[in-house]
């Protein structure tokens, strides 16, 4: 029995030996046969690429002139205002010695005023002086400054004790309200906070931040490699991080001439205007990637750049011949973007060009 098995294992490796070999050969016969690619049409694009943020064109800090509490907030978080619309009230903190000194100033000026009209009515020796020497028009503008200073001492108080006051037929508060058009993209205080007017001190407190971001930009950083082929006006497709799926539309406006080391890598700054769709929700900050058009050929003959030989400066390819043999041709290229090229002449459309294998 033991010598069947020897037999058997014996018949079987000089089998392998005899037929594996053509066996093994036969197999790889089929992927013996070189591949080709078809000249076809196509587009190539070259593209400079800036890394950066979209925001909006400006951003406006709101403070107050004056300290003292937020008491009352106007606006929510994303909410579109225009300029003059209230944002918050900012009140001074009332103490009784700020409003005894409003009740005095008051009272002064009550006093002023009656004097001011004693004179000008000439009750008084010092009236009927002033009118034979002055004449009765300086004694109408001593009498109507007495009736100004009055009327600012009475709407002081009333502005101290209610929050806004009329005076000369004009409506004065503590609203804050908005120096421009634009969201509101920050809230930075809430009602019960103190606040610190802006000095040569201190920056002051910010109540809100607003930004048109109906203008939105790109500011972003591109390579030196790229920087001397652009110039303003150049067209860009812009991808947000956030939203891969989406692709907006922009514009090259701004070029750096002052280069900055990020990296270990010199980059120039750009920036880009950028037209949203109007579905579009846009928030300050987004992280996008601008692919800046600096070239592109569209609807013009294309090859892989793979299949392309080039020796001492000329580009040739391997052809398919009508007898099924091979032809080396010589080509004149065109715009490249390092995957694909342009054929601007040596074959034609629908011609098959062999892979070369190295």
């Amino acid at each position: 029995m033991k010598r069947l098995l020897v037999v058997l294992v014996i018949a079987l490796v000089l089998a392998f030996l005899t037929w594996g070999p053509s066996l093994g050969s036969s197999g790889q016969a089929g992927d013996s046969t070189p591949r080709s690619v078809r000249v076809e049409r196509g587009s190539v694009r070259l593209d400079a690429v800036a890394v950066g943020r979209i925001e909006a064109l400006f951003e406006v800090p709101v403070k107050s002139a004056s300290s003292g509490v937020v008491t009352r907030m106007f606006v929510s978080l994303g909410q579109r205002v225009k300029k003059g619309d209230p944002l918050g009230e900012v009140r001074p903190v009332l103490t009784e010695l700020q409003r005894l000194q409003a009740e005095r100033e008051l009272l002064a000026a009550q006093e002023a005023h009656e004097s001011a009209a004693e004179l000008r009515a000439g009750e008084t020796l010092a009236g009927r002086t002033m009118r034979l020497l002055q004449g009765g028009k300086s004694l109408d503008r001593l009498q109507r400054g007495a009736t100004r200073a009055r009327s600012d001492a009475q709407g002081q108080l009333e502005l101290l004790l209610n929050g806004e006051a009329q005076i000369d037929g004009k409506l004065i508060d503590y609203v804050i309200r908005a120096p421009i058009d634009g969201h509101v993209i920050t809230l930075d205080v809430e009602v019960g906070e103190p606040v610190i007017p802006a000095s040569s001190f201190g920056s002051g407190t910010v109540l809100v931040t607003l930004a048109d971001l109906s203008q939105p930009v790109f500011r972003g950083t591109v390579d030196e490699i790229d920087v001397g082929r652009l110039s303003p006006g150049m067209a860009a497709d812009l991808t947000i991080g956030a939203l891969p799926d989406e692709v907006l539309a922009g514009e090259l406006t701004e070029i750096s001439l002052r280069a900055q080391s990020r990296n270990n890598a010199v980059v120039f700054d750009v920036e880009l205007s950028v037209d949203p769709p109007e579905w579009f929700v846009m928030r300050s900050g987004y992280s996008a990637v601008a692919r800046i058009r600096v070239q592109e050929a569209l609807d013009v003959l294309v090859l892989p750049e793979r299949v392309v030989s080039f020796v001492d400066g000329r580009a040739s390819v391997l052809v398919v011949d009508g007898q099924g043999g091979e032809r080396e041709t010589q080509l004149k290229l065109g715009l490249s973007d390092g995957l694909t090229v342009e054929l601007i002449s040596g074959l034609e459309e629908g011609s098959r060009v062999l892979e070369r294998s190295y």
